[in-house]
């Protein structure tokens, strides 16, 4: 480590560690991740308005809303949005089922985006963004594709809608064997970057921000004769408040906070990110398969505020993803 190195670290290591929370927000669910018909939304109302903006007020988080178009294209759901607004950032989503071209309200979102053609990815990705505008009369600032779908035309298309950050990494982990177009992030860096437009998982000159997904392997993970093997059987350790307990988040926020603090796409240093991430629908009883009682979606409520409350006692500065550029430039 040159003694440049040794000094950024320091300098950083003695900031405070930043916290992101970022929330997928889509239509109710049920078992399997299928679509409740007719279209309901309970995770914005109750999920957002009445369980998850108190709390994040509580706790002094702004947290970053990504809204996909079918939150957008209901009333209700958009005024809830627009009334949350304040504190918070509201970013994009794609599912590319419910936007135009080809728009359908009744299929299940199923679809990676990598796997559209180029130009109906653009045609997709520019309606959602004009739909938002439309919607809030601001542009949007950040982005995540739906399954975390991201693929070689994406970032370009984002670039060019004038997006600043993209949040669809999930370094570590191999989604290939679920569909066409299903990403491999295996190789991905875990911390923040400027991808190559025509490749996200590798550093490159790209103008917009990469803010992976908090996500580390287990320790068996890291050794290479168990790696191939635990690939896909063993889970890495996700910020994810929906999975595992409070005590294990807690524990992979301070392994984060104590890396050397790099970033992927150049030898300067960066503050620790904590990206969690879950969607609004896991903190409502029935709209998802991770709480099918109202057991399990207090359960999740309350270890992400468990989590919050350790943030803000290691004195954790809490931005949208938006915020970030700035403050990583």
């Amino acid at each position: 480590m040159t003694r440049d190195h040794t000094a950024a670290r320091a300098d950083v290591a003695s900031e405070r560690p930043v916290l992101c929370v970022t929330i997928d927000c889509e239509r109710d669910k049920g078992p399997h991740w299928r679509v409740r018909r007719p279209a309901a939304f309970r995770g914005i109302r109750e999920g957002i308005g009445e369980r998850l903006a108190p709390l994040f007020r509580h706790y002094g988080v702004k947290p970053t809303y990504l809204l996909s178009p079918e939150v957008l294209r209901d009333d209700a759901a958009a005024a809830c949005m627009a009334r949350v607004a304040r504190g918070a950032e509201l970013g994009t989503h794609l599912h590319a089922e419910y936007i135009g071209p080809d728009l359908d309200e009744e299929a299940e979102s199923s679809t990676f985006q990598a796997a559209l053609a180029p130009a109906v990815e653009r045609a997709k990705v520019e309606a959602l963004t004009s739909l938002f505008v439309h919607t809030f009369g601001t542009r949007p600032r950040s982005f995540r594709a739906g399954r975390f779908g991201i693929g070689g035309a994406s970032l370009g298309i984002l670039a060019d809608l004038g997006y600043a950050v993209d949040s669809s990494v999930t370094p570590f982990i191999d989604w290939s064997g679920a569909g066409p177009g299903a990403p491999d992030f295996r190789q991905a860096p875990f911390i923040p970057y400027h991808p190559n437009l025509n490749a996200p998982t590798t550093a490159g000159n790209g103008t917009v921000w990469e803010i992976p997904v908090t996500i580390r392997p287990r320790l068996a993970q890291r050794l290479p004769i168990m790696r191939r093997f635990l690939a896909r059987r063993l889970r890495p350790r996700w910020l994810r408040p929906t999975w595992g307990s409070a005590a294990a988040l807690i524990d992979l926020a301070r392994d984060v906070w104590n890396e050397t603090p790099m970033r992927a796409d150049a030898a300067r240093a960066a503050p620790p990110i904590w990206n969690v991430m879950f969607h609004n629908v896991e903190v409502v009883a029935g709209a998802s398969p991770y709480s099918t009682t109202e057991g399990r979606a207090q359960a999740i409520v309350q270890r992400l505020a468990q989590l919050l409350r350790f943030a803000r006692a290691a004195g954790a500065r809490s931005v949208g993803l938006g915020d970030l550029p700035e403050l990583l430039s």
